[in-house]
């Protein structure tokens, strides 16, 4: 089985194993709601036809785009250490990515800027795992990032098609259901970025190498 496969297969199912990986997504999903609901409240009018109001719906996505970044920090953390076999700690992995959120940020910014580009597309997808998972800076983090994706750039191809589609399909889908459209697109799509986040940590780890063993103790001193 391609790796990549086995990624998003193995996201889906630590997701479904352990659904308090979701809870962070949980803020973002229900602000972007309250919002969604406030636009509908206070609509434009253009004489008789009313529409939600644009600019309450443009600062609801900006704010759960915040909140949605935060949760997939802490969702990265967490993912590592239910991987490495560490318990699964919600107020911990808030306080890291708290204490650590002006490089994250930053690191943030780089991967927006590389997703304008397609060819850098795959440093955006996992220069913020990287970030996470290793605990290095900006610099670090990016240069990790290049080796990781030039090592393994045909899995990490096919691993990028797969997430684009599913998360371009998938959403569309839901969102044609009858007057609950709207809203269930969006928590399809939300769910499914923190899928793919499980997902890209699990690949991250899996590809790649071994920390290196370490250095054998001094003999005793007689």
């Amino acid at each position: 089985m391609s790796k990549s496969i086995e990624s998003i297969s193995k996201g889906l199912d630590i997701s479904m194993k352990n659904p308090i990986l979701l809870v962070p997504y949980a803020v973002p999903i229900v602000v972007q709601w309250i919002f969604s609901a406030l636009a509908h409240l206070f609509p434009l009018r253009y004489y008789f036809i009313e529409e939600p109001n644009p600019l309450i719906l443009m600062l609801g996505s900006f704010v759960a785009a915040i909140l949605g970044f935060i949760a997939a920090c802490m969702l990265i953390d967490m993912v590592n250490d239910a991987l490495n076999g560490q318990p699964i700690n919600l107020s911990k992995s808030l306080n890291i990515t708290i204490n650590r959120i002006g490089t994250l940020i930053l690191t943030a910014v780089i991967a927006a800027l590389c997703g304008l580009t397609v060819i850098l597309l795959p440093i955006a997808i996992f220069i913020i795992v990287v970030a996470v998972i290793e605990n290095v800076g900006v610099v670090e983090s990016s240069k990790k990032t290049f080796n990781f994706v030039l090592s393994n750039l045909g899995e990490v191809i096919i691993f990028i098609i797969l997430v684009i589609i599913m998360g371009a399909v998938l959403p569309y889908v839901f969102s044609l259901i009858p007057i609950i459209g709207s809203y269930v697109g969006a928590i399809v799509s939300w769910l499914l970025n923190a899928i793919f986040t499980i997902s890209a940590v699990y690949f991250y780890i899996l590809l790649s190498p071994p920390p290196p063993p370490p250095p054998p103790l001094p003999p005793p001193q007689v």
